[in-house]
């Protein structure tokens, strides 16, 4: 959750027009390391799907400065997964405050029981904002994802549940 004091993230729905800043805030330096990268071909195509969500994230008078996937959307089993999340300046102060607007978003928009995401092990920014998020490890997946280099990354699985999300 976003700290005190902190500006709110306001989210609106991505449309084509934002392809380019998804496309761009992705590949931000050393990011292949840390999220997949989608081709602009791949983006326009899951933005099309009924199952899956992009919003785009901004403070008030800042301008868009991040991204989020989700995808699945509401799945009555699994909950809302978040695909990706990218922020376009790396600690900038945006990315506590983004993701518990999409957590907020999920809970009040979807019928999802379950808001989760994984992670790579070595992603320890990340996995530090997504505990102090009110997110939990569910479970670990080794050897999950085949980096640009050839190397095998483990992935962590995790979630909060709607009845633990306090806002």
């Amino acid at each position: 959750m976003a700290g005190p004091g902190a500006a709110p993230a306001l989210l609106r729905p991505a449309t084509a027009d934002d392809v380019e800043f998804i496309h761009a805030t992705e590949r931000g330096p050393g990011f292949e390391r840390l999220t997949a990268q989608w081709s602009r071909d791949e983006h326009r195509a899951a933005l099309a799907r009924s199952d899956t969500r992009y919003l785009v994230g901004g403070r008030p008078g800042r301008g868009s400065e991040g991204f989020a996937i989700l995808q699945p959307l509401a799945d009555p089993h699994e909950g809302t997964k978040l695909k990706r999340i990218c922020v376009a300046v790396p600690g900038d102060g945006f990315g506590a405050p983004f993701l518990a607007a999409l957590i907020d978003w999920t809970f009040a928009q979807t019928a999802s029981e379950r808001f989760w995401l994984d992670v790579f092990t070595h992603n320890e920014r990340a996995r530090h904002v997504y505990r102090r998020a009110g997110l939990r490890e569910d479970g670990l997946l080794r050897q999950a994802y085949r980096m640009p280099d050839g190397s095998r990354a483990d992935r962590c699985i995790m979630s909060v549940l709607r009845g633990e999300w306090r806002r």
